[in-house]
């Protein structure tokens, strides 16, 4: 008897719950949102670049969304965002509830990793508030000021890189092999602060980083010409960025020599392009996807969020939800040759 109750009041709960379900998803953004509380899931731990954008981001965000909630921060750090992206994908509410601030690596690694239990296609992309563009820098004690003289460098220059699956791996390596640059890559610092110290130190000789990340963490290492730019990686420059000549900055995706080479940069460089980006899991009601589009939209274009984002060093370059998923969409159709041919550049199987 007691088991048979128990069935009919589990029943009777998932009834219940599928009817509470139905009914808040019925809601319309502003009568969901009000009173409520956004949780925004990180890819990464407190302290960092991640903190700090979706901090920023979501303060005023909240402002623009219907209803005005409120907002908490739940970090996820693991897999290289792998388990934060699992997690928002397969588990998180799909209400608009959750909102995610994942790895810009995502697409690269659904492509060149395989085996991801995600679809960067398929997500509900609300904007991107900055790209992740990488500038490739080298200390001054090389010699090197530009890209022609890397290219002429009889000496390796030595990259430091905090493991191979991340960009400060990636993008010296794939420089090395499609550019024919003198480099060796060492991996195993724990970070970009461990990095910056080496160089400092004498230990490696460059690092490939993301531009707002030297901005905000070593200024002053450019602003003292220790460090000297010489490349950028992405589809689109960043900046007005020079080298040690004070002229611009190549973009690495015009040096390819074929169509093969600009497909495969391309796909290399869709983490600096999906950049700092905001999403929610597919299932959300399409009204509430858009209401936070709009929301997000509205907030890269406020005064008070652009006056804090410049206080904290923080760059903007905004991308709408529309550009992002058709970004995503992109980076997933890389024909498959051409995705192996990427795999073998870097060594991967």
């Amino acid at each position: 008897m007691r088991k048979r109750l128990g069935i009919v009041a589990g029943l009777a709960a998932a009834v219940t719950f599928g009817a509470t379900a139905s009914i808040a998803a019925e809601k319309a953004p502003a009568e969901f949102y009000k009173d409520n509380v956004v949780t925004i899931i990180l890819g990464a731990g407190p302290g960092g670049g991640y903190d700090l954008y979706a901090r920023t981001v979501m303060k005023h965000l909240v402002k623009h969304i219907p209803g005005k909630p409120n907002y908490i921060l739940q970090f996820m750090p693991g897999g290289g965002g792998q388990k934060a992206a699992a997690y928002v994908y397969n588990v998180a509410p799909k209400d608009g509830a959750r909102l995610a601030k994942l790895s810009n690596m995502l697409p690269a690694f659904q492509l060149l990793r395989g085996n991801v239990k995600y679809d960067v296609s398929k997500m509900n992309y609300i904007g991107r508030a900055a790209s992740m563009q990488y500038v490739t820098m080298v200390w001054h004690t090389t010699g090197v000021k530009s890209l022609a003289d890397a290219q002429k460098a009889k000496k390796p220059i030595i990259f430091g890189a905090s493991g191979v699956s991340q960009s400060n791996y990636i993008v010296p390596t794939v420089m090395g092999k499609l550019l024919g640059l003198n480099v060796k890559v060492v991996a195993g610092y724990p970070g970009t602060a461990a990095i910056n110290k080496a160089l400092e130190q004498g230990e490696v000789t460059g690092r490939a980083g993301a531009w707002s990340s030297w901005i905000s963490r070593a200024g002053r290492l450019i602003d003292s010409g220790q460090v000297v730019a010489i490349a950028q990686s992405g589809l689109e420059k960043s900046g007005d960025i020079k080298n040690g000549y004070g002229k611009p900055t190549p973009l690495l995706l015009d040096m390819a020599k074929n169509d093969d080479e600009r497909a495969i940069l391309k796909l290399f460089a869709s983490d600096a392009a999906v950049g700092r980006n905001f999403s929610v899991p597919p299932g959300v009601p399409k009204a509430r996807v858009k209401a936070l589009c709009r929301a997000f939209d509205a907030t890269m274009a406020d005064p008070a969020f652009l006056a804090e984002a410049k206080k904290r060093k923080l760059l903007v370059e905004p991308k709408t939800c529309e550009w992002l998923a058709k970004t995503a969409a992109e980076v997933v159709a890389t024909p498959k040759p051409l995705v192996k041919k990427a795999r073998a550049l870097l060594g991967w199987k």
